[in-house]
């Protein structure tokens, strides 16, 4: 007899598989799909599980291609096509969660919502649709403080929605939000019960503050960037947002301790039930919440040898049941994670258990192994969206998986006992201290040097990390039955997380260095021993200051800020509180206003003045020259947006020179730009000719060929994020410096690049090997 009844998996593939086709937006894909299934299934007619597999594949496509039509001719999809400014009601689904911090960018806030009527055009028309509602600036913290579950009215500008988005638009509120009515008696118990955890960890330390929270009910608004940094390092995201896997690990305790009091039968799943209800209310009825709730409760079918069979029928049931409820989890990373994290546990957890309990107690193998399993099973689609793999997320979830039943279960106990102060105080404390060790955890493992590793992008790398994973599990079992091998592959994984990440020796000897700081410009200049000028300060302060770390500068004379764009100057408040520079030069037009606002107001002591053409400033052996810096008077060209071409145009342009060697950088310079600074340039009597270019705008399409001929540049370097949205580096750009003669250096598959200045020419390095 099989340990499984796989006889509903295609079943659930067929309908995943429908539910994706027709919430594609293309008519003509749902169509071919519903076509191809249903003939399939005409001719496979002796097949009985692959007929209803595809006859399910063929009624999901058509039913939620109908549903998406149906959405994408809605009156409010229309609107938000013309980018309509319209009056809406809307009742909050979700939390309203504040976005990541990038400064100095204004703070924004999003959350879920449901519209009741639109009134744009001179007409009002009641529609029930899903939309993302988003505010920046005063108004984000206006949108953080409403209830979910009430209804408010609010003058807002409509965005359409990409195609496969399960919102039909995204309504960036214009005015204040006003109530029209408040939540029910539901959905205001879960906001209080959630506000009690708040309070309860209240006295905790900060850390403590922000995961506890964020672990439980997935309110991540306390969550520093650098604490996200380490989850991410360490494969533990997870745990910071509301999943059926953490669901899984809370009813683990809970079973265990019904178990160990001898409960048993009916009674242990009236208890899961009342667990999962309880789940629900705290953490509110929003989509993510209920998906959570149904893998969690698959999960739980593992347990008990007597159930494996009929594990992984729940979950294929369930997967049916969701994509009939909600088709557009189909494509929902957070459902991807979900459902292949619940597959490993149902599937890879129970042999791996027993197999751990040859030589462990039982409730550590369990704890151990639904932990590794979970990872096993989610490692392809983290790589493939993260495009990395980390060498320490195995064994950091395996460390950590312990604390998360416990820190669940306080957790939520704590925000149950809301009404009695003291006690929830306690018992929040006590959470707090639970979830310390997956703290420890998090911040050792992201300190390893080598806690995550580059992994070959798209479909390939997927491909791959899919073969790698195949061929590993068998090894698996015979692995975690006995100690001393299981010790060794821990002692494996630890060596390769604590081999150097860069090459022996690096970054030696430099004159002009690029730094890897994701989608972003940061270049450090040489001016003597260990100082240097930063030109950029990339979009987040950790890359900017890992590399000036790893470069050993001490002291920075002078910034220089090319322009406005927060890939340009995320990092820059971290630089002066650190280097406190005296000079830093600047773009002469202000704009985006709030951008430049913020950088003047965290410049401190700093001199901070436009960049002129024409000036030229000494740092100790580097000479700095800026060539063209455009005037705040760029008629016809709107500044208004924010990320416009105007604001790239204006990008202070600069030619560093050390060692007789000159390297020439553009910003973002777009063809107006460039023909500008080769205009100003000859006005000055400068020339462009470098022997270095940092080619412009990330590598973008649009290069001015003339500007980058008259470089005559050898080696041109490429700043760029990898797998970045933009496409950056085009194709084209590249193929054009290489046909004018330049080598090509990038940050995204090279990491930090290096430039040193030797007799023999430029010696060039790379931090990737």
């Amino acid at each position: 007899m099989t340990l499984h009844d796989w006889r509903l998996v295609p079943v659930a593939a067929g309908a995943w598989g429908g539910a994706f086709a027709g919430t594609s937006g293309d008519g003509v894909t749902t169509v071919l799909v519903a076509v191809v299934s249903g003939v399939a299934a005409a001719a496979l007619r002796r097949h009985t599980a692959l007929v209803v597999g595809l006859m399910a594949c063929a009624l999901l496509a058509v039913s939620s291609g109908l549903l998406a039509g149906q959405r994408g001719g809605s009156s409010l999809a229309a609107l938000a096509d013309d980018g309509a400014v319209v009056d809406v009601a809307f009742r909050v689904v979700s939390e309203p969660r504040p976005r990541p911090a990038r400064p100095p960018m204004p703070p924004s806030a999003t959350a879920l919502a449901e519209t009741r009527w639109v009134e744009g055009r001179g007409e009002r028309v009641g529609q029930r649709l899903p939309v993302v509602l988003s505010a920046s600036g005063e108004l984000a913290a206006e949108l953080l403080e409403l209830q979910p579950g009430a209804v408010y009215v609010a003058t807002a500008k409509l965005a359409a929605a990409e195609p496969g988005d399960s919102a039909v638009a995204f309504v960036r509120i214009r005015s204040s939000p006003r109530l029209s009515s408040g939540p029910g008696a539901l959905d205001a118990l879960a906001a209080g019960l959630r506000e009690g955890l708040r309070q309860a960890v209240a006295g905790s330390p900060a850390p403590q503050r922000a995961l506890v929270p964020s672990l439980v009910v997935g309110d991540t608004s306390r969550v520093t960037q650098a604490m996200a940094d380490e989850f991410k390092a360490t494969g533990l995201t997870h745990l910071m947002a509301v999943s059926g896997a953490n669901l899984a690990l809370m009813l683990g305790v809970v079973l265990a301790v019904l178990r160990t009091v001898g409960v048993r039968g009916w009674a242990v799943r009236i208890v899961a039930a009342g667990c999962v209800g309880m789940f629900v209310v705290v953490c509110g009825p929003e989509p993510s919440v209920q998906r959570a709730a149904v893998m969690g409760l698959v999960a739980v079918a593992a347990t008990g040898a007597g159930k494996r069979r009929r594990s992984v029928r729940a979950l294929s049931v369930a997967v049916c049941v969701l994509m009939v409820l909600d088709p557009w989890l189909s494509r929902a990373p957070g459902f991807w994670l979900s459902v292949a994290a619940c597959f490993g546990i149902v599937v890879l957890g129970p042999p791996w258990i027993d197999a751990m309990c040859n030589w462990a107690p039982r409730w550590v193998s369990e704890a151990f192994a639904i932990a590794l399993a979970s990872q096993v099973a989610t490692q392809p689609i983290v790589t493939w969206l993260s495009g990395e793999i980390s060498l320490v997320g195995v064994l950091a979830n395996v460390l950590a998986g312990p604390f998360v039943g416990p820190t669940t279960v306080l957790g939520f106990a704590a925000a149950c006992l809301t009404p009695l102060p003291p006690l929830s105080a306690f018992v929040g404390w006590a959470a707090g201290w639970a979830s310390q060790p997956i703290l420890w955890i998090a911040g050792m493992g992201a300190a390893l040097p080598n806690a995550t590793v580059a992994w070959v992008p798209g479909a390939l790398g997927l491909l791959m990390v899919i073969a790698l994973s195949a061929a590993l599990l068998p090894l698996a079992g015979p692995v975690l039955r006995r100690a001393g091998s299981s010790l060794l592959a821990v002692i494996l994984l630890t060596v390769a997380a604590l081999l150097p990440a860069t090459p022996p020796g690096w970054p030696g000897e430099w004159d002009f260095a690029f730094c890897d700081v994701g989608q972003g410009d940061a270049t450090v200049l040489r001016a003597e021993g260990d100082t240097a000028v930063l030109v950029d300060s990339g979009p987040e302060p950790a890359p900017v200051l890992d590399c000036l770390d790893a470069l050993g500068v001490r002291r920075l004379s002078m910034v220089v800020l090319t322009h406005y764009h927060a890939d340009h100057i995320g990092g820059f408040e971290a630089v002066v509180r650190r280097y406190r520079p005296p000079l830093v030069l600047v773009s002469p037009l202000a704009s985006p206003p709030y951008a430049a606002a913020a950088v003047a107001a965290v410049a401190g002591d700093a001199t901070l003045r436009p960049a002129v053409p024409g000036e030229r400033i000494a740092v100790g052996s580097l000479v700095w020259t800026t060539v063209a810096a455009a005037q705040p008077s760029m008629p016809g060209r709107s500044v208004t947006e924010g990320e416009s071409a105007a604001e790239n145009d204006a990008s202070v342009v600069g030619l560093a020179e050390r060692a007789g060697t000159r390297l020439l950088l553009p910003g973002d310079a777009e063809p107006d730009g460039q023909r500008r600074a080769r205009s100003e340039a000859d006005a000055l009597g400068l020339g462009l000719r470098a022997e270095v270019l940092k080619l412009p705008h990330h590598g973008s399409s649009r290069q001015d060929r003339d500007f980058l001929a008259q470089t005559g540049a050898r080696l041109a370097v490429v700043s760029a994020g990898e797998g970045n949205a933009y496409g950056h580096p085009a194709p084209g750009a590249l193929a054009l410096v290489q046909e004018l003669g330049m080598v090509v250096a990038r940050t995204d598959t090279e990491g930090t690049i290096t430039v040193e200045v030797s007799a023999d020419g430029l010696a060039v390095r790379r931090s990737g090997g």
